[in-house]
């Protein structure tokens, strides 16, 4: 029984090697990494900047289509002064007159 469990666990480690007869080629042709390691990264990177991109060219789009807001002239505010009652019809011409020069 021990021989077993000794012939197990010294050829274990060796599995691998014996495999791959042929020089540990399972890379076929791409050697340790090189340019792939390089790539890799990159790759992500320009993956990463295109969402990125995306998200900000959607974000644009939805604010282009939202209705403009608009705030409240000097104009706008006196036409509401004068539905509202607070100013006569003298007052609202005179003040209109002199915002319009």
């Amino acid at each position: 029984m021990t021989r077993l469990i000794s012939g197990l666990l010294f050829s274990l480690p060796a599995t691998t090697a014996l495999a791959d007869p042929d020089g540990y080629g399972h890379m076929m042709g791409w050697g340790s990494g090189g340019f792939g390691m390089i790539f890799g990264p990159v790759l992500w990177l320009i993956v990463l900047g295109l969402v990125v991109a995306g998200i900000i060219w959607i974000a644009r789009r939805i604010d282009e289509a939202a209705p403009p807001r608009q705030q409240p002239g000097a104009v706008a505010e006196l036409d509401m002064r004068f539905a509202r009652g607070e100013i006569d019809a003298e007052e609202y011409a005179s003040r209109k007159k002199l915002l319009s020069t």
